[in-house]
């Protein structure tokens, strides 16, 4: 099995390959399937199990499944209603040719030669900052509901445009799982440490232009800097120095926007006063350099 590719999310580029809402009759059970891209299956209404490997989830209204590439998965409904479903096949970018297959053939079964061979090979790229558990009881079950209806409109009608609106369905689709996972300053929600992480990050945010390390913030927390760091990471996504660069980074973009300082003096607001360094680091995070971004910014209000 190939190993999951990691990417940032700013290179988030879904593609949809297969979309369907679909009643399955009460009793039903399909076979084991085993599937080479990601899968997300909203429940509407019904109950019924989900095997993922050898793990059993209990499936009822309001859930939300995520079947990672090759794995082996069944589904059985019980009960006497049949279950009301959406189903959607993505990558979390368009891999190119050489790994794109039909998921009619393949999960239809309306042909089996693809099943063999390369797609065994298919590699799974995922973002870093999203680490989604298999089984979501979500909350905004409405925004849910409401987002999986527009991708299966838009995947069931032809043209560009409607293949453009499929993808910006799909990246609020992701919106709203990441939004079920993490709190506003990307937390995990019902992380052990998620109070302690919060509380260092407050302390970021009040104080990004001091000097900030690990090992103070660890400090505060009464941890060693490794532990701490080692939490702040499954907590966050993380690690502390990038956290505080993204912070800084928003702040300086903000204060350049305002052209009201020098590159230097927003480097020192940030608390990052080399100016070279402050530049370098800036064209690192956001493609351009300090001066560039700014006169992006006034560009249209002239």
């Amino acid at each position: 099995m190939p190993v999951s590719q990691k990417i940032d999310y700013r290179l988030l580029s879904p593609y949809v390959r297969y979309v369907h809402e679909i009643e399955i009759a009460p009793g039903a059970r399909n076979d084991d399937r085993h599937i080479y891209d990601y899968e997300f299956i909203f429940v509407v209404s019904g109950e019924g199990r989900l095997w993922l490997g050898d793990r059993v989830h209990a499936m009822k209204g309001g859930d939300l499944f995520y079947i990672r590439p090759h794995l082996s998965n069944a589904m059985e409904i019980v009960g006497a209603q049949p279950m009301d479903c959406f189903a959607v096949h993505f990558d979390y970018m368009y891999l190119g040719e050489g790994h794109e297959f039909s998921p009619y053939a393949v999960y239809m079964g309306q042909g089996e030669e693809e099943k063999a061979g390369r797609l065994h090979e298919r590699p799974a790229v995922e973002p870093s900052e999203l680490d989604i558990p298999e089984a979501i009881a979500v909350g905004d079950v409405k925004g849910f509901y409401e987002t999986f209806k527009e991708l299966n409109d838009c995947f069931n009608r032809a043209g560009v445009g409607a293949r453009l609106r499929l993808k910006s369905a799909m990246l609020r689709l992701l919106g709203l799982v990441y939004e079920e996972l993490m709190t506003r300053e990307g937390v995990r929600i019902g992380h052990p440490h998620a109070d302690t992480v919060l509380e260092a990050i407050q302390y970021m945010e009040a104080h990004y232009a001091e000097r900030i390390d690990a090992q103070l913030l660890a400090g505060r927390a009464g941890f060693t800097p490794k532990y701490f760091g080692t939490l702040f990471k499954q907590a966050t996504g993380t690690t502390v120095s990038a956290y505080l660069l993204r912070l800084r980074m928003e702040r300086a973009k903000q204060l350049l926007a305002q052209r009201k300082l020098s590159i230097e003096e927003v480097g020192v607001r940030v608390g990052i006063g080399d100016l070279y360094y402050f530049s370098k680091l800036f064209k690192k995070t956001e493609g351009m350099s300090p001066s560039r971004y700014a006169s992006s910014i006034s560009w249209p209000a002239q």
